[in-house]
């Protein structure tokens, strides 16, 4: 069962892969984003813009999102909503929706 973590976290070295991160979205600086987008498919990195966008859409601020990376149980990106059940990852190709342990696609990339 894959779930995404929304703690607030503080940031760990990005050398060691074998743990997961989770950072506020606003905290995110360019290494940690380069980062982000060397680690994973070009898929995910394009679920995880497609996903942010909804987010700023939604005008949902930067420090209310949260993003896990290098997360050894997700195969890409996971994105959270602070304080709410609101939970995403970015993987195999497709954008899924978190709820009760389970996952709904709701976009292919």
């Amino acid at each position: 069962m894959k779930t995404v973590l929304i703690l607030a976290l503080p940031a760990l070295a990005l050398s060691d892969a074998a743990r997961a991160e989770t950072i506020e979205l606003s905290k995110i600086d360019r290494k940690t984003e380069l980062h982000i987008q060397r680690g994973n498919t070009k898929q995910s990195v394009q679920c995880f813009a497609y996903i942010l966008k909804d987010f700023q859409d939604r005008k949902i601020r930067k420090s209310d999102i949260y993003v896990t990376f290098d997360d050894p149980n997700i195969d890409g990106i996971g994105v959270g909503i602070a304080e709410t059940d609101e939970n995403y990852t970015c993987e195999a190709g497709e954008l899924r929706a978190w709820e009760a342990g389970e996952y709904r696609a709701v976009k292919r990339f």
